[in-house]
């Protein structure tokens, strides 16, 4: 009898060594910390889907609106009714229970209500994208499993991967690709010359803060963000160094994807860019915020594991 021998070319070893070192470890989340952030996804995508939206009408397509009439999502009688059956999906989803059944509802109704906004002929807002996309690649992710446990052709986890872990981690890859693309996308639009072009930025801070206070009647905003950005203006080469860091966090966010430490770190990153967004460029960024603290940042995770590092070391030291 002979013997048939499968073996792998050197070549074909790096590569595959190569594969498992970039391939992100699992890094065990528990089911709190899973319900916690399907509790803190759905009380956002809650409070963000208006019963009066004061759009009637798509005068500009965006997107799918170019197809579809959202307009239904502008009528406060057929939104209160929509919102009052999310009740129900919200907590099914919460508790892990059909979420491959209620995630296409919460999708719809984020999807319906960003897009509506955006084909109203003014600037195309952002409020929307990352919550949308979130549901949106959950949404795929428990479809495939359960269209693959139908036909007969369970999902094959790696070793110690769940769908708990993939979920969580199908999330985080959806907030890292939005910013990565981001800030790819800035360097290829500026020709790699974004840090450069960036000390112009204080004449579109002052157009942007006079158009929200005289078209709008927005307040001018805190006295530290009206003073940042006269420094802004009054010194160029000064914002290179405050929105530097921020392109650079937005280069490294797929590194989130290694481990907690990581995702902590980066989360807190984005949420400093992104608050000096929201004061000193005037744009909405809450959403992302609320994003970033519930799957990076990760608060409940803190609390609990230094609780419980805590009480080991009262344990020991008696």
């Amino acid at each position: 009898m002979g013997s048939h021998v499968h073996s792998l070319s050197p070549g074909r070893i790096v590569k595959k060594d190569l594969l498992e070192r970039l391939h992100p470890s699992n890094p065990g989340y528990q089911r709190y910390e899973a319900w916690f952030m399907r509790l803190g996804l759905a009380i956002l995508l809650y409070f963000n889907l208006p019963v009066d939206i004061n759009n009637t009408g798509q005068p500009t397509p965006n997107g799918l609106a170019h197809w579809i009439d959202f307009t239904w999502a502008a009528d406060p009688e057929v939104m209160k009714i929509l919102k009052r059956i999310l009740i129900p999906v919200l907590a099914l989803y919460v508790f892990g229970v059909l979420r491959w059944l209620m995630l296409p509802y919460m999708f719809t109704l984020s999807l319906a209500v960003g897009t509506l906004k955006n084909s109203q002929g003014g600037e195309i807002a952002h409020v929307y994208q990352a919550l949308t996309m979130v549901l949106l690649v959950q949404m795929i992710w428990y479809l495939y499993y359960e269209i693959r446990f139908w036909i007969g052709k369970p999902h094959h986890f790696q070793s110690g991967w769940t769908r708990r872990s993939m979920e969580v981690f199908a999330t985080q890859s959806a907030l890292a690709g939005i910013y990565f693309t981001t800030a790819v996308t800035k360097l290829i639009e500026s020709k790699g010359a974004w840090l450069w072009q960036i000390r112009k930025i204080g004449v579109e801070l002052e157009r942007t803060w006079q158009q929200k206070y005289y078209h709008k009647l927005e307040e001018q905003g805190p006295a530290w963000a009206l003073w940042f950005k006269d420094f802004i203006t009054a010194n160029p080469w000064a914002a290179i160094v405050i929105f530097g860091p921020g392109l650079i966090a937005e280069l490294i966010v797929p590194a989130a994807l290694y481990g907690r430490r990581r995702a902590l770190i980066i989360g807190i990153l984005l949420i400093i860019l992104h608050v000096g967004a929201i004061y000193i460029m005037r744009l909405n960024f809450w959403q992302n915020i609320a994003l970033l603290a519930i799957f990076y940042v990760n608060i409940p995770y803190w609390i609990i594991s230094s609780s419980q590092a805590a009480t080991r070391r009262v344990r020991a030291s008696s």
